[in-house]
């Protein structure tokens, strides 16, 4: 029996610990209980392992460019319609996307690169509200989750954040809009690992013509272990610029960001690196009744170089993405409702009348200009007086009739 015992936890793999072991126990000394002591105490004692981030997450998935903002310069469709009984005061955005992957160096290594097809899904929400005109506090959270079909090791993490920031818009001109951003969030990546950033950052967004748009658009990511700690484990600047072109219904994105990791020992990892990210994408509405869901093929190149072959930092990796991409949004009405409120005060004030000439003194002249032989006995023509009188008429504008439609336009927002 207890032979029968001793084989079934060595089976285990559990430690088990004799008293009066060696000769003794062939004289018929009793046995200690077997217990599951030495085991557990050998598990407390074992190094535990490093964690680290998936590696398949790059800077540019876990770090804002402003990408998202721009695509909606070019079709805000039927959301601005749909959104208009919410807060005037209150704007949100909301983007999902579903994608399936090839990508040729899933651990980022120089050498002995493995190939994998990968499935994503990345909800991304924003929530925010319009502190003054042009400033703006915000929440943000999103979510991105990949299954690997081979290397099944790299499905486990879940990377989630969560962020508050404020939001400065700075317009210049008609065409030209300048954006300062301020950003704390909490990063998770992998299990008891905690991440946090504060994200400062500029963005200047140029609209060429309707269908083409350029932005650029710097971060500086200062990562530490806990909030509004400074970077106490990394610094990441991010240098992004970018095009967007519409034609017809499609629309073609070229992004590049260059990303510069400083980490310091307790980083992690802790070893600094360099990256240069380049995105081309192409998409269509699946649909003329839902513009919001759109089709897209994107590649992604990655090149990685500085960290003397670490695995996870190292290596050329390409991605090949097609999905769906389901986005909707709500913009802010305020800075429309200030301008309309504005323009209604302007037209409820009497107008200024203009100087023009007054057809009654015109006709007088005209009569005595005809008692001199010397002139023309022609008459000036009949329509001379009416056309001076309509000309005074359009050029006085009727409150009445401004204020009117002004009212209509506000209506409408709301």
């Amino acid at each position: 029996m207890l032979a029968s015992k001793l084989f079934v936890y060595i089976a285990l793999g559990v430690p088990v610990t004799l008293a009066g072991a060696g000769p003794a126990l062939c004289q018929g000394e009793i046995l200690t209980p077997i217990t599951l002591h030495s085991a557990n105490q050998a598990l407390a004692q074992a190094p535990p392992r490093e964690a680290v981030p998936n590696p398949t997450v790059i800077p540019t998935d876990v770090t804002p460019v402003g990408i998202g903002q721009e695509r909606e310069l070019i079709r805000p469709g039927w959301r601005f319609y749909l959104m208009q009984k919410l807060p005037p005061r209150m704007w949100f955005t909301s983007s999902t996307e579903v994608t399936q992957r090839l990508e040729t160096n899933v651990f980022f290594t120089e050498r002995d690169q493995e190939a994998d097809y990968v499935f994503r899904v990345n909800p991304n929400c924003t929530l925010g509200y319009d502190l003054r005109q042009n400033t703006s506090a915000y929440c943000n959270y999103f979510v991105i989750k990949d299954v690997f079909a081979d290397h099944g090791v790299l499905s486990y993490p879940t990377t989630q954040s969560l962020s508050m920031g404020l939001r400065q818009q700075i317009p210049i001109r008609a065409r030209t809009n300048i954006q300062l951003d301020y950003q704390v969030r909490e990063l998770w990546q992998a299990v008891k690992l905690r991440q946090a950033d504060m994200i400062p950052g500029v963005t200047i967004t140029r609209v060429f013509t309707p269908k083409l748009i350029g932005f650029a658009n710097i971060n500086l990511q200062m990562r530490s272990r806990n909030i509004f700690q400074g970077p106490t484990r990394e610094i990441d600047p991010f240098y992004t610029l970018g095009m967007l072109y519409r034609w017809r219904q499609w629309n073609f994105l070229l992004v590049d960001t260059y990303v510069s990791n400083f980490r310091y020992r307790d980083a992690i990892p802790n070893q600094s690196n360099q990256a240069m990210i380049a995105e081309f994408e192409a998409s269509h509405p699946i649909s003329k009744k839902l513009p919001g869901v759109v089709a897209f093929l994107r590649c992604e190149p990655i090149w990685n170089w500085g960290a003397h072959g670490t695995p996870g930092l190292s290596g050329f990796d390409f991605r090949l993405f097609s999905g769906l991409r389901i986005s909707f949004n709500k913009p802010s009405y305020y800075a429309s409702l200030n301008k309309l409120r504005q323009q209604l005060k302007e037209a409820g004030k009497e107008p200024v009348t203009r100087t023009s000439r007054n057809p009654a003194s015109d006709s007088h002249k005209q009569s005595i200009a005809a008692k001199f032989p010397q002139e023309d006995p022609q008459e000036p023509p009949s329509e001379g007086k009416d056309s001076a009188s309509s000309r005074n008429s359009s050029e006085q504008t009727s409150p009445t009739d401004g204020k009117a439609n002004l009212t209509k336009g506000v209506a409408d927002l709301h």
